[in-house]
């Protein structure tokens, strides 16, 4: 995910706003553009009516937010841009937003072209990111866009701290099962990137990256549910990344979410079978220097992210699953029934995806169904009231 409310995993192959929330934005619609610099982008902007698929979704409060979709319903055939929207009001109207002209990183593609995005990330109400595989930057809010150059391959997972920025990317051999990640730094708005020293991980075929005050930490998983990697060190890169203590004796999945305070969260799944996974799940209070055993997250679905607010609401989502929600930092799980029908989807292979945005606020978004639709809830959970993207 990506903010300065909460902390949240990512997992590049179900959500698509594996990013870090933002604490305000402001995308500028049609016909409200000056002049673009040389060697940006206007890029499209998004129009009413008609089916529209959200690949990725970021809500900053109760009245403001974002979705990045496809402004069609079959991805496969004729999708081949992304739109930007954004609401200023919770949902209530949505008005269409520059965005870059590349096209969409979605769920039905098995290796997404390398120009194309998933995912969007704003930390201010100027500096923005369209990433996954690709990335571009907004420093206007995104009136225009810029494409930079890649940092060393394609880009898994970005986060932005103070003025650092940091990303996940990965190189893979045959079969893209045993890759290599590695975290890369940059000042803010340079194309200038330098790996973090220690911050990588071999063998492994997925990982995430989340902050925690000036800290940072990856967790990677293997192709073969092995025993999986948790690094960590500091987002400025002072001091060289040293592996933390990981409570998982094996993982073919998992989710990692931090929030302030050192907080963090780790959920394990063992391989899956039929739609089902064995979880299980750690918390830290000290920076993932001792981790203690919560309750075990619901068999159904396979996990794949984390969210977790300062006062320690927790969001799981993951493929074939419903958004599993904790109140009381994993001691015990629940699921919405005001979710159900998109549970039911989800179950059916369209990934649902929660992120909490505080201890009260979230909002969940589905890939891969064109109803126009996000969910938000004010009550961390418990009810959820449908949006339609009009």
């Amino acid at each position: 995910m990506v903010s300065g409310v909460i902390g949240t995993g990512s997992g590049p192959a179900w959500r698509r706003s594996l990013a870090w929330l933002a604490l305000a934005g402001l995308l500028v619609a049609a016909g409200a553009c000056g002049g673009a610099a040389p060697g940006t982008v206007r890029g499209t902007v998004a129009s009413g009516g008609g089916a529209l698929t959200v690949l990725s979704a970021s809500f900053v409060s109760a009245t403001t937010g974002w979705v990045l979709a496809t402004p069609c319903a079959d991805q496969v055939q004729t999708c081949r841009t992304i739109v930007v929207l954004r609401t200023s009001d919770g949902g209530r109207t949505w008005s269409g937003a520059h965005a870059p002209g590349v096209p969409p990183a979605d769920m039905y593609q098995g290796t997404p072209p390398a120009n194309a995005v998933g995912t969007i990330l704003f930390t201010s109400a100027r500096a923005g990111w369209a990433f996954g595989p690709a990335l571009w930057q907004t420093s206007d809010g995104g009136i225009t866009w810029r494409k930079m150059r890649g940092p060393g391959g394609p880009v898994r997972d970005l986060a932005v701290a103070g003025d650092r920025v940091l990303a996940v990317t990965s190189r893979c051999g045959d079969g893209g099962s045993a890759c290599t990640f590695r975290v890369y730094a940059a000042p803010d708005g340079s194309d200038v990137w330098r790996a973090v020293p220690g911050a990588t991980a071999t063998g492994v075929r997925s990982a995430q990256l989340v902050m925690s005050g000036d800290v940072a930490y990856m967790f990677a998983v293997t192709g073969e549910a092995g025993k999986p990697v948790l690094l960590g060190g500091p987002v400025n890169g002072s001091a060289t990344w040293q592996p933390r203590p990981d409570p998982c004796p094996g993982a073919w999945s998992g989710a990692l979410a931090a929030a302030p305070g050192g907080w963090l969260f780790l959920g394990c799944g063992s391989e899956p079978g039929a739609g089902n996974q064995v979880k299980t799940a750690y918390l830290s209070d000290d920076g993932a220097r001792s981790w203690r055993k919560v309750v075990s997250p619901p068999f159904g679905g396979y996990l794949a992210g984390a969210s977790m607010s300062p006062g320690g609401t927790i969001f799981l989502s993951g493929e074939r699953m419903d958004v599993y929600i904790s109140w009381d930092r994993g001691h015990s799980w629940h699921e919405s029934p005001s979710l159900e029908n998109a549970a039911g989807l989800a179950g059916a292979g369209f990934p649902l995806t929660g992120l909490t945005v505080s201890d009260t606020w979230g909002f969940a978004f589905q890939e891969g169904v064109y109803p126009r639709q996000v969910w938000l809830s004010r009550d961390a959970g418990r009810h959820w009231t449908p949006i339609t993207i009009r």
